[in-house]
C-alpha cells in the first residue's frame, strides 16, 4: 500500500471513530428548554439527574427536557451552583440514557476531543483539542476546583453543558463558555460528580464566607521582625457587609489579616482556601494587626450556598 493510500485509510478510519463517537454521546445529551432563542444542552449523568450549565437553565420547576429518543418530559431544578455553574435536575425516565464516563486523568495537552450538544432537536459536534489542564484553578466566583480543561474547541451557542467527550465517545467532563468569561473549558467528570453530590443533599454546595473585602499588603522587613511574622504579606481589611460573620467578631476597617487557623495569609485565595477547611457551624481563629498590635478573633463563617 503506498503512503498516500495509508495516509487516507488513516483518515478515513479517524472520521468514522469520531462520528461513531457523536453518536455514542448523542444517547446521553438532552436538550433544555428553559431560556429564549436556542434551548441548551445536558447530560444525563446518572438515573433520573440531568446535569448541565446554571447560566442556561433560568427557570427551576416545569422545565420542558427532550431526550435523545426525541420524548419530551418534565424536569424540575433540584439544586445550583452559580460558583462552579453547575445545576442539577430531576428528571423522570432517564434510566437507559446514563453517560459513561471516560478517563480525564490521563488527558494531556494536545489530546483529541470532541465538543457534543443538542441546541435544539438534533444533536450538533465541534473537534479540537485540550489546550491546557490546569491545576488548582478557582473561579470568578470563589469555587475552587482541583482541575480544570481549557479547550481549543468551538463551545457554540446551546453546548454549554454539554458533554466534552473522547475519541469512544465516553465522558471527560461538562463543557462552558462562561465559567472562565469566554474561554471555552471543561470541567472533569470528578469535580462535576463531587459538587452534584451536595446538590442532591442539599440543594446548594456550602462556601463558607466572613464578609470582608480585602487587599494584599505587603510589610517592611522592620514590622515582619518586630511581629514575628510567618510571611510578608498580609490581607488588609477594605470592607465589611453589616451583619456579616466578621462585624459580628468585632472585625475593623483597616484590621490586616495575618493568619486564620494557623496558616499565613498572603494573598485572597489563601484566606479562602482557609475558609473551606471551617467545618459547619465552627468557627476560624483569625489573627490580626490593628494599630500595630497583634489581635486574634474567633469568627464563624456563614454558607454562602444558602443564599443563592
Amino acid at each position: 500500500m503506498s503512503a498516500q493510500k495509508s495516509g487516507s485509510s488513516t483518515l478515513v478510519e479517524l472520521s468514522t471513530q469520531l462520528a461513531a463517537a457523536v453518536e455514542t454521546a448523542g444517547n446521553f445529551v438532552v436538550s433544555i428548554h428553559a431560556r429564549r432563542r436556542i434551548p441548551s444542552s445536558g447530560i444525563v449523568w446518572r438515573d433520573g439527574v440531568v446535569v448541565s450549565a446554571s447560566h442556561t437553565v433560568r427557570r427551576d420547576e416545569e422545565i420542558p427536557v427532550t431526550l435523545p429518543s426525541g420524548e419530551s418530559v418534565v424536569a424540575k431544578v433540584a439544586g445550583r451552583d452559580s460558583a462552579t455553574d453547575l445545576v442539577a435536575l430531576r428528571v423522570d425516565g432517564t434510566k437507559s440514557h446514563v453517560a459513561p464516563r471516560g478517563d480525564a486523568s490521563s488527558l494531556r495537552v494536545g489530546s483529541l476531543v470532541l465538543a457534543v450538544g443538542r441546541p435544539g432537536r438534533n444533536v450538533s459536534a465541534s473537534f479540537g483539542i485540550v489546550s491546557a489542564v490546569g491545576e488548582g484553578w478557582r473561579s470568578w466566583q470563589g469555587a475552587r476546583i482541583d482541575k480544570v480543561l481549557r479547550l481549543d474547541v468551538a463551545v457554540y451557542d446551546g453546548f454549554s453543558g454539554g458533554p466534552l467527550v473522547d475519541p469512544s465517545g465516553a465522558v471527560l467532563g461538562l463543557n462552558n463558555s462562561a465559567l472562565a468569561r469566554g474561554t471555552p473549558l471543561a470541567l472533569p467528570a470528578a469535580a462535576v460528580d463531587k459538587v452534584l453530590d451536595e446538590l442532591l443533599e442539599r440543594g446548594h454546595v456550602r462556601r463558607p464566607f466572613i464578609g470582608v473585602a480585602v487587599q494584599p499588603v505587603t510589610f517592611s522587613e522592620s514590622v515582619v521582625k518586630q511581629h514575628g511574622l510567618k510571611g510578608e504579606a498580609g490581607l488588609l481589611i477594605v470592607s465589611i457587609a453589616d451583619g456579616s460573620p466578621a462585624e459580628k467578631a468585632g472585625m475593623m476597617l483597616g484590621d490586616v489579616l495575618l493568619e486564620a487557623n494557623g496558616n499565613a495569609l498572603e494573598g485572597p485565595e489563601d484566606l479562602l482556601d482557609a475558609l473551606s477547611s471551617v467545618p459547619k457551624n465552627g468557627a476560624a481563629t483569625v489573627k490580626f494587626l490593628r494599630g500595630g498590635t497583634i489581635k486574634s478573633a474567633a469568627i464563624t463563617p456563614a454558607d454562602r450556598g444558602e443564599r443563592e
